[in-house]
């Protein structure tokens, strides 16, 4: 069953590659004749040249194409709500990406395209699996529930977009974990969507390594964002239904927190900063934990490389603790989360130390020497 399963996964996962990587060229192209490239601000944006910021457009374009012909869309019921939250999503980028769009409007937008999810698609969350002690909760909490997780997630994701490649690894190792369990659950239409966007975001992952060549933008920040938001949804929908299966995941809300745990542990470090300040949480700065980062000395490529290990290592933790109560399995993945920032800065710090002491230790030797 599996085996024959890859005959269905593979051509999603290498069409929507070739799409994406075919396209990204020709988007670069066109986005510098145009002139449709991303400044450098020298506040969030210190790239040293400028870039385009259109790559969401392959991206979209490589999901969408891939998806309709190997994704068995007639098995998913929710696809026509999915579809049309995900075009206001993508038009909205769009526009923000090439003239701006007011981060209130951009909200509207985005809890527009949540409700359109939620209630049209009927994918609600309806169990709190037991966090904080609550279990199933009203039909109308779990909608407004829901589209709060949808909303939060693409934020998370759209803020997590600030250096090369590190959106688009975590988008990588979010969509292919949730993938695999699609997969091992035998939910096919769920587990090639999943490994469609993989595909595309891996053919974007070719042109935005450091130093990139062309950046998501919000084009493709919210739109894969909404993806993953919708996919860690329905895991959690699904995950309450098969319960006693092989394939029933325990503390499930835990692991799906776990799939996000960099870019919501950020967000919600950099809100409360801004809100202690007496700033707009819509603000941009530099607090965000891979400006940090950049800013202490460490490589771009680097900063991207520590944090995808750093995400995929909290949700090996996740999932190996499920076993221990779900509230003080809460608590270790949210100090986990807001321990990475501190913990690789004094690695690096301390790295730094040695190297530093070797190169003054071969340096007096020589002296000695002579």
């Amino acid at each position: 069953m599996f085996i024959s399963d890859l005959f269905s996964i593979l051509p999603a996962i290498l069409t929507a590659f070739i799409i994406c990587f075919l396209m990204m060229p020709i988007i670069i192209r066109v986005a510098k004749i145009k002139h449709l490239i991303d400044q450098p601000d020298q506040v969030r944006k210190f790239h040293e040249s400028t870039v385009p910021a259109l790559g969401g457009i392959g991206i979209f374009a490589a999901f969408i194409i891939s998806f309709s012909i190997w994704g068995g869309v007639i098995d998913l019921s929710s696809y026509p709500f999915f579809i049309a939250a995900l075009f206001l999503l993508f038009l909205a980028g769009l526009k923000d990406d090439l003239i701006m769009l007011e981060p209130s409007k951009k909200l509207i937008v985005q809890i527009l395209a949540a409700t359109v999810l939620v209630t049209g698609g009927g994918v609600i969350i309806t169990d709190f699996g037991g966090v904080f002690g609550i279990h199933e909760i009203h039909w109308i909490a779990g909608v407004l529930f829901s589209i709060l997780v949808l909303v939060a997630i693409v934020n998370a994701f759209n803020m997590i977009d600030g250096i090369d490649g590190l959106a688009g690894g975590i988008g990588v190792i979010v969509s292919s974990i949730l993938g695999i369990w699609f997969w091992i659950a035998g939910i096919m239409s769920l587990a090639i969507l999943s490994f469609t966007i993989t595909g595309a975001l891996i053919g974007f992952l070719s042109f935005n390594m450091h130093p990139a060549k062309i950046f998501m933008g919000d084009t493709g920040a919210m739109a894969v964002g909404f993806i993953l938001g919708y996919l860690v949804l329905e895991f959690l929908i699904l995950n309450t239904s098969v319960a006693g299966q092989p394939w029933y995941m325990d503390n499930a809300p835990i692991f799906a927190l776990a799939l996000f745990i960099i870019p919501i542990t950020d967000t919600l470090r950099v809100m409360t900063i801004r809100l202690l300040n007496g700033k707009s949480i819509f603000l941009a700065d530099r607090n965000h934990i891979h400006h940090q980062l950049s800013e202490i000395g460490i490589s771009d490529h680097y900063v991207s490389f520590s944090l995808w290990i750093s995400n995929i290592m909290i949700i090996g933790a996740a999932y190996s603790l499920a076993y221990i109560e779900i509230n003080f399995q809460l608590l270790l993945l949210m100090t986990g989360g807001l321990m990475v920032l501190p913990f690789i800065k004094h690695t690096y710090s301390f790295a730094m130390g040695i190297l530093i002491h070797r190169e003054r230790k071969k340096s007096k030797t020589a002296l000695d020497l002579n």
